[in-house]
């Protein structure tokens, strides 16, 4: 499977899936509960980003490379900007 070639940042609140993000890897959708700490927000972007890039890729996997990148993004001081 590849990835979408257009992809779809949804913000819904989602206290009923018991989840802070979904991907939803052949639609191209991914999303976010909008509720979440900026820091936990970006994490979420970024593990359901690596699910929709490698659907195929074990959770623990999938895991690993969130808090790797999580890490480093957060301290380059990526934030993500409200409007």
């Amino acid at each position: 499977m590849t990835m979408p070639r257009k992809l779809i940042l949804a913000e819904r609140k989602l206290g009923r899936e018991r989840a802070a993000g979904q991907a939803f890897t052949e639609e191209g959708l991914i999303e976010i509960d909008p509720r979440l700490e900026p820091r936990q927000w970006l994490s979420t972007l970024i593990h359901e980003g690596i699910h929709m890039a490698f659907p195929e890729a074990p959770e623990d996997r999938v895991a690993k490379a969130e808090r790797i990148i999580t890490r480093l993004l957060w301290r380059a001081n990526i934030r993500r900007i409200h409007q």
